[in-house]
């Protein structure tokens, strides 16, 4: 279930883990690692109003 919001945060996500390897662009796994950095981030932010 990703809304807008969502999948421009993996776009973030994705282009900062590009910067981290020094590339200059994105890769396949740059978007892979940004859905699990927004996925955890979501996970974390419902528990916290559990």
């Amino acid at each position: 279930d990703f809304n807008g919001a969502m999948l421009k945060a993996v776009c973030v996500e994705a282009g900062m883990n590009a910067l981290r390897r020094g590339g200059s662009y994105l890769e396949h796994e740059d978007y892979v690692e940004g859905i699990m950095q927004v996925q955890a981030k979501k996970k974390s932010h419902l528990n916290y109003y559990a």
